[in-house]
């Protein structure tokens, strides 16, 4: 029997069924909520492996509702059409506001405190959550309503096929190699290039976009590199490279804050792409107001 506790981290799949149920055809579904007919039609089909139904048929002109899908269709309908829209005012003054924001460890770090620094001088009581996590996680995050935002960084392979998500670019940041101003007087006329770097111990993020963008850097001028330890965020690894003669992989803005020195290769190195992702028609006005916040 279909309980609303079902909902719980499937809502996605059942607000997909419902809206296709709704309209009678994925395409006009999907046209007005600016999905693909493909994620609604994958989204319906999860839905019937989770609860073991059949709740569409197709027949000439599309498909129809099985007897259990109408069933859950009904059950659907009465609990859209019963919650109660608010306006922003009463939001404002009648509810706490929160918003949450998941991004990464050294986005966070680098850039996020001065957005949050303008958004509480809008709301000065506002509740704020962040999740740090990793690329993966936080896009699962965010299609679950786990989260209201996503600052991440971009290209990013997961968001491109889902017509309801908004990608905005922030900003961008050159990256390079560094390392301690004593130990650079050792190294700077022995390092030229990424094949060069192979005879030095290196400490790189671990498993993230940034390291990604690396790797496909090396791939394409054929170097392996195999760094000695690997570490979540740049302040970390500013502060071991300082103390230990290693060679750090840092974003070029993060050098002067963290006394480094730049290593000049003759390749060019990633430029980092910063942005904001988050629904297009599910966005609350809170969200939204940190969303112009950011872009402004």
């Amino acid at each position: 029997m279909f309980e609303l506790n079902d909902l719980r981290g499937n809502f996605n799949y059942y607000y997909d069924f419902y809206i296709s149920a709704k309209e009678k055809s994925y395409s006009e579904a999907g046209r007005k909520h600016s999905i693909s007919q493909s994620s609604l039609s994958r989204s319906v089909q999860q839905l019937e492996n989770i609860l073991d139904l059949k709740l569409l048929k197709t027949n000439n002109k599309g498909f129809e509702l099985t007897l259990d899908g109408e069933r859950i269709y009904n059950k659907l309908d009465k609990f859209f059409n019963s919650i109660e829209v608010f306006s922003a005012d009463e939001l404002s003054s009648n509810l706490d506001v929160i918003l949450t924001v998941g991004t990464t460890r050294n986005i966070a770090d680098f850039i996020l405190s001065d957005y949050l620094s303008d958004f509480i001088k809008l709301y000065p009581k506002a509740k704020i959550n962040i999740k740090i996590d990793n690329a993966s996680n936080l896009n699962d995050y965010l299609i679950n309503h786990k989260i209201d935002v996503l600052i991440d960084y971009l290209p990013n392979i997961n968001y491109s096929e889902r017509l309801d998500l908004e990608v905005k670019p922030i900003t961008q940041y050159n990256t390079c190699f560094a390392c301690s101003k004593s130990y650079y007087e050792n190294i700077k006329n022995k390092i030229k290039s990424l094949k060069d770097l192979t005879n030095y111990d290196l400490v790189i993020s671990g498993s993230s976009r940034r390291r990604q963008m690396l790797d496909e850097i090396l791939q394409i001028n054929d170097v392996e590199l195999d760094p000695k330890y690997q570490m979540p965020d740049s302040k970390l690894m500013a502060d071991f490279i300082k103390k230990n003669d290693f060679i750090g992989y840092f974003i070029e803005d993060e050098i002067e804050e963290y006394d480094l020195v730049k290593i000049e290769l003759k390749e060019k190195m990633p430029i980092n792409a910063i942005g904001i992702i988050y629904p297009k028609k599910t966005i609350n006005h809170v969200a939204k107001d940190f969303v112009n916040i950011v872009l402004r």
